[in-house]
């Protein structure tokens, strides 16, 4: 004959409590893999992409910008002038500059107040003595100090919009 299964309250409780472990530790590890796995796709996101999210410029965005060739504008003559005197002797200094600019309406800007511009740079320039000139860092300081000078004139408010980016030195004779 066939045995009669009878059911036993408490077996069966035993059977779920060892299965319930073995189900409860694979959640675990799933839900623990999942955290991990999300904490680092968000920690690439925010370093990749999060760090500078005013300007997502695309990579074709960047290429057209850099492959735009750079405006640049001149004075129309070299600027001489005397140095402060540091010892006994007179020193002079000769530069003939060019400057980048954002755009060709900064060169009208420029063009448009030439007189302007040559009087502040001579001024700058007659304020500096042989001796703040002698590093390349000394005439880097003194281009950018330039540069400064002719955003003033020319009334720029953010440079790399409507002003000078840099100043360039095509001439530089110190005696």
């Amino acid at each position: 004959m066939a045995e009669k299964k009878v059911d036993n309250p408490i077996e069966d409780i035993e059977e779920e409590a060892a299965v319930e472990p073995k189900k409860k530790g694979k959640l675990l590890v799933i839900i623990v893999i999942l955290a991990v796995l999300g904490a680092g796709g968000g920690g690439a996101w925010w370093f990749l992409k999060g760090k500078n999210p005013a300007s997502p410029k695309t990579a074709s965005q960047k290429a057209a910008e850099d492959a735009k060739p750079p405006v640049y504008a001149q004075l129309d003559k070299e600027l001489t002038t005397g140095l402060t005197r540091t010892d006994a002797e007179d020193h002079y200094l000769q530069v003939e500059i060019k400057m980048k600019v954002a755009n060709e309406q900064v060169s009208e800007k420029i063009a448009q107040r030439v007189p302007e511009i040559r009087s502040a740079l001579i001024l700058l320039m007659t304020s500096k003595s042989s001796e703040d000139l002698k590093t390349v860092e000394d005439k880097q300081r003194l281009a950018s100090e330039m540069a400064g000078q002719i955003n003033r004139i020319i009334r720029s408010t953010d440079p790399r919009v409507d002003g000078v980016l840099g100043v360039y030195f095509t001439t530089f004779i110190l005696q």
